[in-house]
């Protein structure tokens, strides 16, 4: 793939994010490495502590959201940014996968976004000739 696996965009108030992969699990991931750089530099990020990661939808749109909300939830509620990826299962309407990556501190983390949520808004999964894209909005 000669593309960057993802790319940020500005949405009126919002942030928006393209993301891309060969495959449907690599878009995933690079949908969240996009999501996470937004939160910190990902070089800032050491991946300390994994969480596992399951969600279900009833398509492709849905997964993604789902997957992306739950990295948000994993912050909100247990501090934790995320650097790496893995996608171990992917069908119709469930996701897992796992996340790598260690807890805030404000030491040595420069948050630049809080993202409160991953919107519908103009959300796609498309499959083009070279894999997939996804277009993301996130509401900051």
């Amino acid at each position: 793939m000669t593309q960057k696996p993802y790319e940020v965009f500005e949405h009126t108030a919002d942030i928006g994010l393209h993301a891309y992969g060969a495959t449907l699990p690599e878009l995933f991931i690079h949908a969240a490495e996009g999501m996470e750089s937004l939160v910190v530099a990902p070089e800032q990020l050491r991946p300390q502590v994994s969480r596992e990661i399951v969600v279900t939808g009833h398509d492709e749109v849905s997964l993604l959201i789902a997957w992306l909300n739950e990295l948000i939830v994993l912050f909100d509620t247990e501090y934790l940014l995320f650097k790496d990826f893995a996608i171990d299962v992917i069908t119709q309407i469930r996701v897992q996968g796992r996340a790598y990556g260690e807890p805030y501190d404000m030491q040595r983390h420069d948050l630049s976004s809080a993202i409160k949520a991953v919107t519908w808004h103009e959300a796609t999964v498309e499959h083009t000739s070279d894999g997939y894209k996804a277009r993301i909005i996130f509401d900051i």
